[in-house]
């Protein structure tokens, strides 16, 4: 009930005082439940994992890994504000941490090493955790814009006239564009340094949101 009312005010506008008022209850009765705000959003963070769908190991390490990070990418866009917290909690949720055993396990079904699993489950992971806060840090407003609008001109500027036209198009393309380059890039390393020999068959990852995968659809 309490991690429900939290995901139900939301993590930008998350504090006891709000999921109490939430909960039509007093602010001390709260305090019987979590310690502080921090046990809080781990409580609302292990509710967002136990209701998302995640996918199964299939017969397709690379499809595996890249439905991985593109659930957590939706789970992140799904709640704003979840990536900031991610990075900033010192208790790691155990929900979150049983999600990831359970992803580090499904590559070891998939013939990797365990500590090859757990290298190539993490970096997914933080790769969804860290471009989606970046991305929220570059659609902050910025005055009547954003900060991606207001900085790409001198940003460019700054880096100088041949990388000018790249910057400008990443700051001008939708957040997941480079989230998928930056998963694409990520699961070709582990295919080369991590995954077992046998299971090389370059097969590709889920297309993202909505029709099966990819970002968007």
């Amino acid at each position: 009930m309490i991690a429900d009312a939290a995901l139900a005010v939301g993590f930008g506008n998350l504090t006891l005082t709000t999921v109490a008022e939430r909960l039509s209850a007093s602010h001390s009765a709260l305090y019987r439940h979590v310690a502080d705000r921090e046990d809080l959003v781990a409580a609302a963070v292990d509710r967002v994992i136990q209701l998302a769908e995640w996918p199964e190991p299939g017969d397709d390490w690379r499809a595996y890994l890249s439905a991985q990070g593109w659930t957590v990418w939706r789970l992140l866009e799904a709640h704003p504000g979840l990536d900031r917290e991610l990075l900033a909690l010192t208790r790691i949720p155990r929900g979150l941490m049983a999600r990831f055993g359970a992803a580090v396990q499904g590559l070891v079904g998939h013939g990797f090493t365990l500590e090859a699993a757990f290298l190539a489950a993490d970096t997914v992971y933080d790769l969804a955790v860290s471009q989606s806060a970046l991305a929220g840090q570059l659609d902050a407003p910025a005055g009547e814009s954003t900060v991606r609008a207001d900085t790409a001109g001198d940003l460019a500027d700054v880096a100088g006239p041949g990388i000018a036209p790249l910057l400008r198009e990443a700051l001008a393309d939708p957040s997941h564009v480079w989230f998928t380059r930056k998963l694409e890039l990520v699961l070709d390393g582990v295919a080369v340094r991590l995954a077992p020999p046998a299971r090389h068959d370059g097969a590709g990852g889920p297309e993202g949101p909505g029709g099966g995968g990819g970002p968007g659809g």
